[in-house]
């Protein structure tokens, strides 16, 4: 009898960890679940996912049509990046993806956003093999929080390894949809309106 009580409570915590989900159970060291859906998600490692055998984060749909995302993600401090700009790259591969999109974020005082790229324009989706993607961004020198990873909209599964994120000068063009950086004079131009 308390053989089957055993089996009966170790079927019950494998029962409740699949309704839960893997999300906690398998996130990667450093990373944390977010999103508007997470438990519509699986997250974890992959062993093998690198064609050398190396491992990769994924995030992979568990239902059958999910209209969230959920995403992997890191903060981590701008005090090494402040008034600099900045390149997150990573490599990423999909299969039957609806939308997976690497993304990042400069946030301000309270939480204000000064800087931000998903590759909204850019997504990847269907099936791809791994490719290096790229985000730059300005890192203004007041940001309190860099915040960054990658994510599954919909359906699909998504793999990312070799996340990097470096200053870079500023000859390097910016990837986000605004407006064209345009350089400043150091002093007023053409006062008087003669030239």
């Amino acid at each position: 009898m308390k053989l089957w009580k055993r089996i009966t409570a170790v079927a019950v915590l494998c029962s409740l960890g699949a309704a839960l989900g893997s999300a906690v159970a398998a996130t990667p060291a450093g990373w944390f679940v977010a999103g508007n859906a997470p438990k519509d998600y699986e997250f974890g490692t992959d062993p093998s996912a690198r064609p050398d055998g190396g491992k990769a984060a994924y995030i992979k749909s568990v239902v059958g049509d999910s209209s969230g995302f959920g995403t992997l993600m890191q903060n981590v401090s701008p005090e090494s990046y402040a008034g600099s700009r900045v390149r997150l790259s990573a490599v990423m591969r999909t299969k039957d993806a609806n939308r997976a999109q690497m993304w990042l974020r400069v946030d301000g005082a309270d939480r204000k956003v000064m800087g931000f790229d998903n590759m909204d324009s850019r997504p990847v989706t269907g099936t791809t093999q791994w490719r290096r993607y790229e985000i730059v961004v300005d890192v203004p020198a007041a940001a309190k929080n860099i915040a960054f990873g990658f994510f599954l909209f919909g359906t699909g599964t998504v793999w990312a390894d070799d996340f990097a994120l470096e200053v870079v000068d500023r000859t390097v063009p910016l990837t986000t949809s605004g407006p064209p950086e345009v350089a400043l004079p150091k002093s007023p131009v053409n006062s008087s309106f003669e030239d």
